[in-house]
């Protein structure tokens, strides 16, 4: 597993680093690298990304804009 910083939140502690599982661990789950709760299947990872950078508020050279 490797511990990473990604551009999501954990739904349970708002963390933003994971553990990502290895092609050679036996595990394939995203989890938070704080509380350990499941984010998502490895396989799932980037469809996950994009959904949650979509979601976010527009972000432009200035920072957040307002919606």
């Amino acid at each position: 597993m490797l511990k990473v910083t990604l551009d999501l939140r954990c739904n349970v502690c708002g963390g933003e680093r994971f553990m990502i599982p290895t092609p050679n661990d036996q595990e394939q789950d995203v989890r938070c690298a704080d509380c350990h709760a499941f984010k998502c299947c490895s396989d799932a990872l980037e469809e996950t990304m994009a959904s949650a950078r979509r979601r976010l508020p527009h972000q432009d050279q200035w920072g957040y804009l307002a919606s």
